[in-house]
């Protein structure tokens, strides 16, 4: 096993499961679905008398237009933006309205995706004990960066990475090589030096493999690598074992 110098991670389902169960769960044309969509009507509700259903409506088709923007530029697309994208599908005209409108949607939708985000004891210790051997980062897919600091910084684990990459902060999304090399050169190593580890085999193995640096896959399925020519270095079905392996 090559003598690595620092060990990568992703965030969201490698090392805090992302709770979806603590999404409100509401019922559209008789299917339930998790999403913040409820907490957002309430503040809506009293600017306008269109129906729950259709504000949904927009904002899934808002949500679903800026994930395919993402996935097909590998550039991040904020929550800022996003919103007030959706302001605009909405009908809202820019004013005092729309302001007072989009600061309340960004706190309100934020606020209960950072809930839905804790790392468990065990991740922490395991964290505390890699750091004594290893110089640790952070590379995440998220659209907005104070919630990430404000998460870590809750959790008790932000002191504990000498690098913090997140997309929203350096405008480009895993798995695109460079926010791999920022973290690298923010701590001073080549990627070769490097293992990261992530659940997300498109963009977290391939990301990493793509810039010469080892990855270690958290595959909870079980299933095959989806893309043949990238093969993980590691395969893991839970973070627990990444002590075994280093």
């Amino acid at each position: 096993m090559r003598p690595y110098k620092a060990l990568l991670f992703d965030l969201c389902d490698t090392l805090m499961p992302f709770r979806n169960d603590r999404l409100p769960l509401v019922e559209i044309r008789g299917r339930q679905v998790r999403t913040t969509s409820p907490l957002l009507y309430e503040s809506f509700s009293g600017f306008s008398a269109i129906p729950y259903e259709e504000f949904h409506d927009h904002f899934v088709e808002t949500t679903e237009a800026i994930w395919r923007l993402r996935e097909e530029s590998e550039k991040e697309i904020s929550s800022a933006t996003r919103f007030e994208r959706f302001l605009e599908k909405l009908g809202v005209p820019r004013g005092a309205d729309w302001e007072r409108l989009h600061r309340r949607f960004l706190e309100t939708h934020l606020g209960q995706i950072a809930l839905c985000l804790d790392c468990a004891p065990e991740h922490r210790r395991l964290l505390n004990q890699l750091k004594r051997r290893y110089r640790l980062g952070l590379v995440s897919n998220f659209d907005d960066t104070d919630t990430v600091y404000r998460v870590l910084a809750r959790e008790g684990v932000d002191h504990l990475f000498e690098a913090i990459l997140i997309s929203s902060e350096i405008g480009i999304r895993k798995p695109h090589a460079d926010i791999f090399l920022a973290a690298c050169e923010k701590i001073g190593i080549s990627p070769s030096d490097a293992l990261f580890v992530g659940d997300s085999f498109e963009n977290d193995v391939v990301g990493a493999k793509q810039l010469g640096m080892d990855a270690a896959w958290i595959n909870r399925t079980g299933l095959p690598p989806p893309i043949a020519r990238y093969t993980p270095d590691y395969s893991l079905t839970e973070l627990a074992d990444l002590s075994k392996i280093i």
